[in-house]
């Protein structure tokens, strides 16, 4: 049963990792245009993936996955209209249908990324380490990944600042709310998912196919 259930981990992360690394080849050829529209189908491919191995089964996890989608979806709105946190920017029309100009993948990235960058943050710490020391590590995990996709999201028409470069408050923004939405989430969760080695494998893999796929397309470009 362990050996099918390995083998079963080991085919998804090969799908994790299948469309970055064909994306990275067919946008190196030419193909961004095609290949940048799908964009969304991939973050939706990871979210599913996250949803099957991470263990959130239960209403209180998924209570908190929808707060931090609303919250995210909140801040970016917020940032969006009003300018705030995070400086002037607008999205652009590769990251999938939209409200009020907040595309619903955001939300839902900010959710996941919560989750996966908490779970590693868990694992790279010694297993006694305060829940606000992981909190903090894992929302640098959160920035990290950001900065990677500030580089290519004007070229890929993701998002785009004005003026172009975006503000260091975007960045401490984002470290932030991220350090707040891992701060309820290991608060309340404590030790609860710190045992499950498939769910720090997911993760793992979902968060460096996404470094890898944005940090190899800034490289080349």
């Amino acid at each position: 049963m362990k050996t099918t259930q390995n083998n079963l981990i080991s085919q998804v992360i090969a799908f994790i990792w299948l469309p970055h690394v064909v994306g990275i080849i067919g946008i190196s050829l030419g193909f961004q245009e095609w290949f940048v529209q799908k964009t969304v189908l991939n973050l939706i491919a990871s979210f599913g993936f996250f949803s099957l191995y991470f263990p959130i089964q239960n209403r209180r996890r998924w209570m908190l996955f929808s707060l931090f989608f609303l919250g995210g979806m909140t801040v970016e709105w917020l940032g969006v209209h009003h300018g705030l946190f995070f400086g002037n920017y607008s999205y652009g029309v590769n990251l999938g249908p939209k409200i009020d100009g907040i595309p619903l993948i955001i939300g839902i990235f900010w959710a996941v990324l919560t989750f996966i960058t908490a779970r590693i943050a868990k694992a790279l710490l010694p297993d006694k380490t305060n829940f606000i020391l992981v909190a903090a590590l894992g929302a640098v995990l959160m920035v990290a990944l950001d900065l990677l996709l500030e580089l290519l999201a004007p070229h890929f028409d993701y998002w785009t600042f004005t003026p172009i470069a975006p503000p260091l408050e975007n960045y401490i923004s984002w470290w932030a709310f991220g350090f707040l939405f891992q701060l309820l989430l290991l608060g309340i969760e404590k030790d609860g998912f710190a045992s499950d080695q498939d769910s720090l494998r997911v993760s793992t893999h979902i968060y460096l196919a996404q470094a890898v796929f944005f940090g190899a397309l800034a490289l080349f470009r």
